[in-house]
């Protein structure tokens, strides 16, 4: 008797790759929550699959059993390999924040602290209009998510939300840089979707709570709590957005 699928929630921008005819796609990076699997979609680079504990993706397959081999077959509504198959029983909305005001007071306070930001190996963007460089920030630092990388998604998806007029020249500037070498695997899906403004639950919680008001002590809390440095670094991503808008022209 065959073993009855398991159930799977998809992140609607993996509507294209799920629905297609299936296709072998391979493992780039596992972790005890989540495994992530190359694609060859230009929409999609990388398809990961975690379970509900783990920070939640905007490219992510939600189930609590991971598979188990490094090469699974994914298309026709499912994903299947080692013996086991994940059906979709359910689809979800990655979050996109637009349309949002910028706050103008209380930002100094909401930094990450020294211990926060130490150990990133790159230098966060210096506080200027034109202070955002996505060449020196594309695949600085160590992890599976460089802090670099989570400073620039923090800032790209901030742009967006707000309407900032520098988003065209960052996500030029950031696609010009994005090769598939630039930095890992996961760390290019996930701005390859912050580019359009995708975003973590956290990242789009705190942004929203910030601009619209709310809870910012425990947005900002859960923000933080991501990763081992990721919240800190997109946290300054966010920050940084927000505090140089209005710097154009300054001396």
């Amino acid at each position: 008797m065959d073993t009855p699928p398991l159930s799977a929630a998809a992140s609607s921008l993996l509507g294209g790759l799920l629905d297609g005819a299936p296709a072998l796609v391979d493992e780039v990076a596992r972790t005890r929550v989540s495994v992530h699997f190359q694609t060859d979609s230009p929409d999609l680079p990388v398809l990961s699959v975690c379970t509900p504990d783990a920070v939640r993706l905007p490219n992510a397959l939600v189930t609590a059993t991971l598979p188990a081999t490094r090469q699974v077959s994914v298309g026709a509504g499912r994903l299947s390999g080692g013996g086991r198959a994940w059906r979709v029983t359910r689809w979800w909305q990655p979050p996109r924040p637009r349309g949002l005001s910028r706050p103008r007071l209380g930002l100094a306070g909401l930094w990450p602290s020294v211990g926060e930001v130490s150990g990133w190996g790159v230098a966060p963007p210096g506080p200027a209009y034109d202070g955002l460089s996505p060449a020196a920030l594309l695949g600085a630092g160590p992890g599976l998510t460089p802090a670099g990388d989570d400073v620039l998604a923090g800032a790209l998806v901030t742009a967006h939300a707000t309407g900032d007029p520098r988003l065209p020249d960052w996500v030029r500037r950031t696609r010009a840089g994005l090769t598939p070498t630039a930095t890992t695997a996961v760390s290019r899906a996930m701005l390859h979707h912050a580019l359009d403004g995708y975003a973590t639950p956290e990242l789009a919680r705190f942004l929203t709570a910030l601009c619209r008001g709310g809870d910012v002590g425990a947005a900002r809390a859960d923000l933080l709590a991501v990763g081992h440095s990721s919240g800190a670094a997109l946290l300054v991503g966010v920050l940084h957005t927000l505090t140089t808008y209005e710097l154009e022209g300054a001396a």
